[in-house]
């Protein structure tokens, strides 16, 4: 009990701070249902529900974590995420992102590209960080990376979510096969880490999915880690409804 309470309590702290070969364009909506598991433990605690929709100007796109299983039976998580923006030459460029968690106050970080910076509002404080051509939000970063014209890897960029906004270097870890719920896949494996150990993110993104991004690593500072992996992506309209 008490680790399934932690991995509930990592769950929500980890999440509020995180060249491939030629592939199809980004697909104009899906879903992708991942499992969430903590750790290298295999304990699998919930289920993470992502879905986007773009016209080739603007995009939109959320997350929603969810516990599941034994570990909802001692904690009822639930957090969201929502970018929203518009599609460049140079890839996604966010003009808002928002967290919403069941019992704590609306979140969001609001991107001013003329005035280059972002106004990060908790809810109880606010602060403004500088931006720059090509800066993303923890969301929106694994559609960035399979982006047509995006700069190839190393960048330097700053990941925005909804606490700060941290200077990190996206750099390319080269091919990989990874196993996953859905499958063994052929993926390119990123990392995307701060110098302050406040963004800590590995994706894995699969050219035979479009480049989505089929499996998200994020680590906190004390190196805990949860882990999504998707176990199922439709391409299309999403269906209604949570995925069972």
């Amino acid at each position: 009990m008490r680790r399934v309470l932690r991995a509930v309590a990592l769950l929500a702290m980890l999440l509020a701070n995180p060249a491939m070969a030629e592939v199809a364009p980004w697909p104009a909506q899906g879903r992708i249902v991942y499992r969430v598991y903590h750790g290298d433990s295999g304990l699998h605690i919930g289920r993470a529900t992502h879905t986007w929709s773009h016209d080739a100007k603007r995009y939109s796109m959320e997350t929603l974590v969810e516990t599941t299983g034994l570990a909802a039976l001692f904690k009822d998580f639930r957090y969201q995420q929502r970018s929203e923006g518009a599609l460049t030459a140079a890839g996604l460029r966010p003009d808002r992102f928002t967290v919403d968690q069941r019992g704590k106050p609306h979140q969001a970080a609001v991107f001013d590209w003329p005035k280059g910076e972002v106004r990060i509002d908790r809810g109880d404080s606010t602060r403004q960080a500088p931006l720059k051509a090509g800066d993303q939000d923890v969301l929106s970063i694994a559609h960035q990376l399979m982006q047509p014209g995006v700069a190839k890897a190393p960048v330097v960029l700053t990941v925005v979510s909804n606490k700060s906004a941290a200077v990190a270097t996206v750099r390319d870890l080269g091919d990989a096969s990874v196993r996953l719920p859905l499958g063994e896949l052929a993926t390119r494996h990123y990392s995307v880490r701060s110098d302050d150990g406040k963004v800590r993110i590995e994706i894995w993104l699969a050219a035979a999915q479009h480049g989505l991004p089929v499996r998200i690593r994020i680590e906190n500072g004390k190196g805990e880690v949860l882990d999504q992996q998707a176990e199922r992506v439709e391409l299309g309209k999403p269906v209604q409804g949570n995925p069972s």
